[in-house]
């Protein structure tokens, strides 16, 4: 029986699009993919998911690997907190299921800086009994530490809580800690899957 519902955040609450937002900032770059590449695609992303280290770090690391697209990185890094808005139709979910008595629990990768930015900023994240990000603990989706940390800290059994991420692996990640898990894919989709499991 599903007493806990556990959300991750990127695609699934918080829009994060690199692609449009590069192209909002240089929708003229002939060399847009390779841009997005160096910034969100590097190792130095996964390290600021994992809070090894911090944006500035990032920065300087990414411009000495990538001399030539020194001026995109540091405007992408500037203001790139601005892509992480609601993606509302979901976000409307959490009042719903609170009040049917639902634990609201989140389990994501995140940077530290945007983490507090959006919790700061979002008053819906008070609705959560619970949330286990990345950067606190070093540790990251789908390892099976981070699952485990959130069945620890907040005393839940893993049969009793249903996992939504929009990451396969990530989804089958909470499997093997024995959570249930719905792949997210669209709000529709969404609420049919919470339909079937609820």
């Amino acid at each position: 029986m599903i007493k806990n519902i556990v959300f991750d955040l990127g695609q699934v609450l918080i829009n994060f699009q690199p692609a449009s937002y590069l192209q909002g900032l240089f929708p003229t770059h002939p060399q847009l993919e390779d841009v997005q590449r160096a910034i969100f695609g590097s190792a130095e992303w996964i390290m600021l998911d994992r809070g090894v280290i911090d944006q500035m770090e990032a920065e300087l690391r990414l411009i000495n690997q990538h001399p030539h697209f020194k001026e995109e990185i540091s405007q992408a890094l500037a203001g790139w907190f601005s892509m992480l808005t609601p993606i509302e139709i979901n976000v409307q979910l959490l009042p719903r299921l609170k009040e049917k008595g639902y634990g609201l629990y989140v389990i994501s990768n995140f940077h530290e800086e945007a983490f507090a930015h959006i919790e700061a900023k979002y008053d819906w994240f008070k609705l959560f009994d619970g949330l286990v990000i990345s950067f606190e603990n070093q540790v990251m989706k789908p390892e099976p530490r981070i699952y485990q940390e959130l069945l620890e800290r907040y005393q839940l059994q893993g049969k009793e809580c249903l996992f939504i991420d929009d990451v396969a692996a990530n989804c089958e990640g909470a499997r093997r800690m024995e959570l249930e898990a719905i792949l997210y894919q669209s709000p529709d989709q969404l609420k049919r899957d919470l339909d079937r499991f609820l």
